[in-house]
């Protein structure tokens, strides 16, 4: 049942932002909200098992695209653009709710962010030592990718410039692989 209210739980996200109601949840799965909060103790409990679930999911990947044998080119590509499948429809505006609304919440996201940022000055820096790229300033880089990230989640500079997550990132990763002068 718990994975049921999750599932209908983003659904709602998607459709009304955070802001849906316990009210809208159970309208939706044509249940009491009695049988919500027999599973979930509160709004944010269930939010928390939301972002619980989709950092899980987007671990797992990382941990795949880790463990693969392809260029390291290609893991930070992958690492760079990796978007859960289950946040993918969500609002526009759910990254700003979700800082503001829930910002225990948040915090997670920004420390799976944060691990995922030291994983690819890492593999920068593995780059570097295999002579797949030049040397560069590895913090500035981080630091680079830090504030995309936080342009990328703020959604008002992808919905103005027509982008989406994954499309920015890639975007990002090929100026920053390939720079913007003509060879």
């Amino acid at each position: 049942m718990k994975n049921t209210i999750i599932n209908a739980a983003m659904e709602e996200v998607n459709l009304r932002g955070l802001r849906f109601t316990m009210q809208d949840l159970a309208t939706r799965l044509k249940v009491s909200k009695r049988s919500l909060y027999q599973n979930f103790s509160s709004k944010e409990n269930l939010i928390d098992e939301m972002v619980d679930l989709i950092l899980a999911e987007m671990v797992k990947e990382e941990q795949e695209i880790y463990t693969s044998n392809v260029l390291i080119t290609t893991k930070i590509e992958q690492l760079l653009t990796i978007h859960p499948y289950a946040a993918e429809m969500f609002n526009k505006n759910i990254y700003e709710d979700l800082r503001r609304i829930f910002p225990k919440q948040w915090q997670k996201i920004e420390k799976s962010r944060f691990e995922r940022q030291k994983h690819l000055q890492i593999l920068i820096k593995q780059g570097i030592q295999d002579g797949v790229l030049r040397p560069v300033n590895i913090n500035l880089v981080g630091q680079v990718l830090k504030n995309a990230f936080d342009s990328f989640t703020s959604y008002s500079f992808l919905e103005n410039s027509g982008l989406t997550y994954k499309k920015a990132m890639q975007d990002l990763l090929d100026i920053l692989l390939r720079g913007i002068l003509l060879k």
